[in-house]
């Protein structure tokens, strides 16, 4: 799954009409290229792409603006929904890229997408811990080796426990998620809601 892919389907569903240079605009203001690794000026062609794929609409004007079609949003949900349930051990963009936009899906479906992950992760950290120890008894590798599977259980560990806590804060009422008032998120004069309407400074409405 490309992460790209996902990003600019998901970012012109929450500007949309939106034209590529407000959506490099704002994409950059996520520091996509560092951690998603986009090539800022990919961008223009991704949009031109899924355009041509039909997943896009593109609007006659100058310049070009952008939104999604109906196979569009089916890809965007099926790319998202992939993103926070499976875990791509090797590429971990994908689920940086689904949490920029979780909260378009209801709650109920992201608590149960994040929860099939947690049982993923589980499973994963028995499998690695069965890796040691089956080296160590059977010396099949070199007894180094135990430690590449040592770190990897470290890593699942630290996501399974991320994954316990965004679970604790979704059940606490954190976030504004699709089906739910005022939700969900989106900027106000370039200013996103906080993750609590209520940590929002006396006045200030989202």
């Amino acid at each position: 799954m490309s992460t790209t892919r996902l990003l600019l389907l998901g970012a012109v569903r929450i500007f949309q009409p939106v034209h590529g240079y407000l959506l490099r605009r704002e994409l950059l203001s996520w520091q996509v290229q560092d951690w998603a690794h986009v090539n800022p000026g990919s961008i223009y062609s991704g949009l031109r792409t899924l355009a041509k794929q039909a997943l896009l609409d593109e609007l006659p004007g100058d310049p070009v603006a952008y939104r999604l079609t109906p196979d569009g949003e089916v890809e965007y949900q099926r790319l998202l929904a992939l993103a926070l349930r499976e875990p791509d051990w090797s590429d971990p963009t994908r689920l940086l890229g689904g949490l920029c936009f979780f909260t378009t899906l209801p709650r109920d479906e992201v608590r149960e997408a994040l929860r099939a992950r947690a049982l993923v992760l589980e499973a994963t950290v028995s499998a690695t811990s069965s890796a040691v120890r089956s080296i160590e008894a059977n010396r099949t590798a070199p007894a180094a080796t135990t430690e590449l599977f040592r770190v990897a259980g470290h890593w699942v560990e630290g996501e399974r426990a991320w994954v316990r806590e965004i679970c604790e804060r979704i059940d606490a009422g954190h976030y504004r998620f699709a089906g739910e008032e005022p939700g969900p998120d989106h900027p106000v004069e370039g200013i996103w809601p906080p993750a609590v309407l209520t940590d929002l400074p006396t006045g200030k409405t989202a």
